[in-house]
């Protein structure tokens, strides 16, 4: 019978709360000025949101590598700094803010050993948890605790958690998935996600190959039983959005739910 679970969320490097201070954001005076900093720690292609909530204006900065910069200044009589956060709102993304093409014809890999069969446990579009932007492309294989994950592409490293030994179905375990997010050299990502506690074998700046080992399942995170969730992401100036690929020369969409894929 099919057991229902929980897509975990990607979870972002951003702020969006009023008058709250992203943890890349400092504020510097100096003599008559007021400046604002962004200290951009994303080893990725990356963009900064700027949201003007006075004018309704918006902005993007993007990098291809991590900087610190000003990205606004006022004289002291503009703006008092306790404003600054009231008045902005301030966004880190994970890559650019305009992608345009990307390679829509590379055969990924299954993400597991060669030899091995899993069941698909939610395909694409399911009604449960795959649907919206963000979860629309998601595939879940269902695999017991200790099970090895492998990488379906080449790529680096750019974010990893690894510190969980908490899940369960409740939403407060949301943000307790151990999770991998690795960056393609055509501007796109790769997210793995409910590792066990310390499963995870990579680190963040570490360049995989494609089939290699990076980490064991497991069931950190919101979740009703053990299973391996990864996605593959297009940036866009709203963040990260699912697309469909190619996946062991079969595209995404035709791995339904219930079907058992074999890594020949």
């Amino acid at each position: 019978m099919f057991k229902r679970y929980v897509l975990l969320l990607f979870i972002i490097v951003s702020c969006s709360k009023e008058e709250i201070r992203p943890s890349y954001i400092s504020i510097k005076s100096n003599n008559d000025s007021i400046y604002v900093n962004l200290l951009n720690p994303i080893i990725s292609t990356a963009f900064l949101k700027i949201e003007n909530k006075l004018t309704n204006q918006t902005q993007f900065l993007d990098f291809t590598k991590p900087d610190t910069l000003t990205i606004l200044k006022f004289h002291k009589t503009q703006i008092d700094t306790s404003d600054i956060f009231k008045n902005y709102n301030f966004t880190l993304n994970f890559g650019a803010s305009s992608i345009k093409t990307y390679d829509s014809l590379y055969n990924y890999g299954l993400p597991f050993s060669k030899g091995k069969r899993y069941r698909v446990l939610q395909q694409q579009n399911g009604s449960f948890t795959h649907f919206g932007p963000v979860s629309r492309y998601a595939l879940d294989f269902t695999m017991k605790i200790g099970e090895e994950v492998c990488a379906i592409r080449e790529g680096v490293v750019v974010f990893v958690k690894n510190d969980s030994d908490e899940g369960g179905s409740s939403k407060k375990y949301k943000s307790k998935a151990n999770n991998i997010l690795i960056y393609h050299n055509d501007g796109t990502f790769s997210q793995y996600a409910h590792f066990k506690q310390n499963g995870i074998i990579v680190k963040k700046g570490d360049s995989i190959k494609k089939g290699q080992l990076i980490g064991y399942s497991g069931d950190t995170g919101q979740a009703t039983e053990p299973h391996l969730h990864f996605v593959l992401y297009k940036p866009t100036i709203n963040g990260l959005n699912s697309i469909p690929y190619i996946l062991d020369s079969i595209p995404s969409q035709k791995y339904k739910t219930g079907l058992i894929a074999t890594n020949k």
